[in-house]
């Protein structure tokens, strides 16, 4: 008995810390952070905006885009307080180069992807009407 929970513990402790470890960035990581200036339906609330992007966006650009994982940011202090922000973070360079060989520049890859997240999320014009953003690619040290 003392045997299974001993090794019931390792295997928790085991997973924990692969857990754990899975959610840091690690060396050669590609971060681009993209800054949003929105432009939203007058009938729709900011809180629509972010469940659009926490529950419908997000989950479909890590579905269809291997290698990625995406987070919602909320500026909280300096330039870009009260804003939105996505962090878009991609295993390597070589992974982003998969689907941004360039600065504006997406592969047939990407536009693929991007077609099947827009046809998954649907018509959102009911809560955003447009966006403009800015954005930098960091490569973890």
């Amino acid at each position: 008995m003392k045997t299974k929970t001993l090794l019931l513990l390792c295997l928790l402790l085991v997973f924990s810390v692969t857990r754990l470890s899975a959610q840091t960035l690690k060396k050669g990581a590609v971060c681009g952070i993209h800054t949003f200036t929105l432009n939203i339906n007058p009938d729709a609330t900011l809180n629509q905006v972010i469940d659009l992007f926490l529950n419908k966006y997000i989950p479909e650009v890590e579905k269809n885009f291997p290698g990625t994982k995406v987070y919602l940011l909320s500026g909280d202090r300096g330039e870009n307080i009260n804003k939105l922000a996505l962090m878009t973070v991609f295993e390597s360079v070589a992974v982003r180069d998969k689907y941004y060989p360039g600065s504006d520049k997406t592969s047939p890859e990407s536009d693929a992807a991007n077609e099947k997240v827009v046809a998954a999320i649907g018509d959102v014009s009911n809560i955003l009407l447009s966006y403009t953003t800015i954005y930098t690619d960091w490569i973890v040290k």
